[in-house]
């Protein structure tokens, strides 16, 4: 027991024992004595008071000094990544051309001179339609237009001799220059009774029979150029920046499992679609061996490059209410770095931020980290046996 403690106990009995002696009582003699004796029990307090603050002071002292040794700390170094994404869509193929072959003029069907399937040339006849009154017509233009040459060259003989007039000679070069005209059309009437290939391609089934009356809306085959097939796909508003003519881009389909096919970007749409708040894309694929079709179902992915950023351990990314930032070891000191995160891929996380290559990034014992607080740098295995991480 302190020395004032029990000099204030020893006062505050005494002045109970006077209190209890008979006599007459005196009421300010009383409270003076009441007042004495709390005053010395309060200071008495106080003293206990001051030594037990005292006491705890010092206990904490070298907590305080433990805190402040350096945190025991797992980095990883910063890298770069490109901030390249993939778009995946789904389109439909279709030849590089595709046509509906129809008659150029309405007849009767006298020839079909191709198969289902056959691959045909450019120019090549497919179809010939009854052509008696045309190889007519042809001839008859062929007589006139000679008619006409013979007489321009005998007006010519003799307009020196004056037997006919200049304007004579005009009308008979007119009339050859019409001939000319008549046999040209005559001529183009026979060729449209034989319908040809505008193309080299593969021609489908023909819907006509030999006999069959046709016209100008009557359709004969389809022709498609299978050497390549397009396939047209929708790229999303945020991907079109990256969309080039001549990208890469691959594709699968359900009809031809496990295979991939490579291909270049085509053609790019000229606007966004407000609706769908998409860009149109058309990409082309060779097709060796022809074993791609019209019609077929199409997974396309293209890969499009972005701009090189910082990659982190997404376990060294962390959050508060002004948002996300890591911790960076300068001269081996924590420092914050506020981030802004782009894109996660597994276990790393693309992000914006002034972090340069191979600094080290805190990854674990974040935890005991300050702005300026010392770290030291620990191996992770050394780190969990010590028990300093968990």
């Amino acid at each position: 027991m302190r020395p004032e403690s029990a000099a204030s106990d020893a006062a505050l009995s005494e002045f109970i024992h006077g209190m209890l002696q008979p006599r007459k009582p005196r009421p300010r003699t009383l409270l003076i004595g009441i007042g004495v004796a709390l005053a010395l029990a309060v200071a008495g307090g106080a003293v206990l008071v001051g030594g037990s603050r005292e006491s705890e002071g010092a206990a904490r002292a070298p907590a305080a000094a433990a805190a402040e040794k350096p945190a025991p700390v797992i980095v990883e170094p910063v890298r770069f990544a490109s901030a390249a994404a993939t778009v995946t869509a789904v389109g439909t193929g279709r030849a590089a051309s595709a046509v509906a072959l129809y008659p150029e003029a309405a007849g009767r069907v006298t020839e079909i001179l191709f198969t289902p399937g056959q691959h045909v040339k450019r120019g090549q006849p497919l179809l010939r339609l009854d052509a008696e009154e045309e190889e007519l017509n042809v001839q008859l233009a062929r007589v006139r237009l000679e008619d006409a040459r013979q007489q321009l060259e005998r007006y010519e003989r003799t307009v020196a001799t004056g037997a006919v007039s200049a304007t004579e000679v005009d009308r008979a070069r007119t009339a050859l220059s019409a001939a000319r005209i008549e046999l040209a059309r005559a001529e183009l009437a026979l060729r449209q009774r034989t319908l040809v290939a505008p193309f080299d391609g593969v021609i489908g089934i023909a819907n006509v029979d030999v006999g069959d009356r046709v016209t100008e809306s009557t359709q004969i085959a389809s022709l498609d150029d299978r050497s390549s097939l397009l396939v047209d796909f929708e790229v999303p508003e945020a991907f079109a920046y990256g969309v080039r003519v001549g990208g890469a881009v691959t594709a699968t389909t359900w009809a031809l499992p496990g295979e991939e096919f490579a291909g270049t970007v085509a053609a790019i749409g000229s606007r966004i679609d407000p609706q769908t708040r998409t860009l149109r894309v058309r990409a082309r694929f060779p097709n060796t061996g022809d074993r791609l079709r019209t019609g077929m179902s199409f997974t396309i992915r293209l890969p499009l490059a972005g701009d090189r950023f910082p990659s982190v351990p997404s376990v060294a990314v962390q959050w508060d209410r002004r948002g996300a930032y890591v911790w960076r070891v300068v001269d081996g000191k924590a420092e914050r770095v506020p981030v802004r995160v782009l894109k996660r891929e597994e276990e790393w996380v693309l992000v914006d931020a002034p972090l340069a290559a191979d600094d080290r990034i805190v990854t674990e014992g974040v935890q005991r980290l300050r702005p300026g607080r010392a770290v030291e740098i620990r191996q992770r295995a050394a780190a969990v046996a010590a028990g300093e991480l968990r």
